[in-house]
């Protein structure tokens, strides 16, 4: 089988672990781990007509409708290159967005790592993230070097005020409802690859590697 550039998507529950077996695998196939959440950033800093729409939306706590998600996407991904390969993580989030991306930059991958949603719970209510490079780990199984600071860049960790049961319990519906039926949708396009991610994290990666190279992307 030749070996072909790895365009995927990741996607999953907040708390499957997307966000590092994504970095672990950008890394892995040297292709560069596209933020979707970055990116919306961006197009809000830069004070578009798209980003100044978005910044109602994020000030409000509200989603955004994929129209708007779609065109901020759209302009922020032609302004990279992306020539060869890449690793998209919280886009798309919608079968719409999901159609939509296929239409202006086709993936040949889309990861789906799965895990309950009483795991998803036990590893977001004891989760902590570095604000400054937004690495994420738990009290359970992802576990800093240093208590308290951050692994890659050293800076404090802290703990999102919203990973209350409630509230990430309300997140888990929404991510039911709206970005897990995209798993049929790559389905059906042949390109769906599915991992549970209720192992370690090394193991986890590596099932992913194996499973990829059999189907012709190799590091």
């Amino acid at each position: 089988m030749s070996r072909k550039r790895l365009r995927a998507v990741i996607f999953g529950p907040q708390g499957s672990g997307k966000g590092t077996q994504g970095r672990l695998l950008a890394e892995r196939f040297k292709v560069p781990l596209i933020s979707a959440g970055d990116l919306f950033r961006a197009e809000i800093e830069e004070n578009s007509e798209l980003g100044k729409l978005a910044k109602v939306y994020v000030e409000h706590g509200c989603l955004a409708p994929d129209e708007l998600v779609n065109g901020i996407m759209s302009r922020q991904l032609k302004s990279l290159d992306l020539r060869h390969g890449f690793i998209l993580d919280g886009f798309p989030r919608t079968v719409e967005q999901a159609a939509h991306l296929q239409r202006i930059l086709p993936v040949n991958n889309a990861i789906l790592i799965k895990i309950s949603d009483d795991l998803a719970v036990e590893r977001l209510r004891y989760r902590l993230q570095c604000p400054k490079c937004r690495a994420v780990y738990n009290k359970t199984d992802a576990r800093p070097a240093k208590p308290g600071r951050c692994s890659r860049c050293g800076a404090k960790l802290v703990r999102r005020s919203d990973d209350t049961e409630e509230t990430i319990r309300m997140r888990l519906m929404n991510y039911h409802f709206m970005t897990e039926p995209m798993a049929r949708l790559y389905r059906q396009k042949g390109i769906l690859l599915m991992v549970k991610g209720d192992q370690a994290i090394n193991y986890v990666h590596m099932v992913l590697v194996r499973k990829l190279a059999k189907l012709g992307f190799v590091p």
